[in-house]
């Protein structure tokens, strides 16, 4: 029995969906940041996204576009705004 394709990682990774990382990995995006003394030489941590419709973004993934823009604190120096991503 073959077990179907699940959510919208990649093939052979594992759901990062939600999780705090050092850096971003291909094919997510992030939607929170924050500092931390857990990453080295990096001062911040981000909150990973699987890129879907709808999700409000820090940062736009490749491939993707958005249709809508608002004001935010949560995204750090990179910029005041989080981007309604679409596919």
């Amino acid at each position: 029995m073959e077990t179907p394709p699940q959510g919208n990682s990649a093939p052979g990774t594992l759901g990062l969906d939600g999780t705090w990382a050092c850096s971003v990995p291909s094919g997510y995006t992030w939607d929170q940041v924050e500092p931390t003394g857990t990453c080295g030489s990096l001062s911040y941590r981000y909150r990973l996204r699987t890129p879907v419709n709808g999700l409000w973004a820090c940062a736009i993934p490749f491939g993707w576009s958005y249709d809508s823009l608002r004001a935010t604190s949560v995204c750090g120096s990179t910029g005041p705004y989080q981007y309604r991503l679409l596919g």
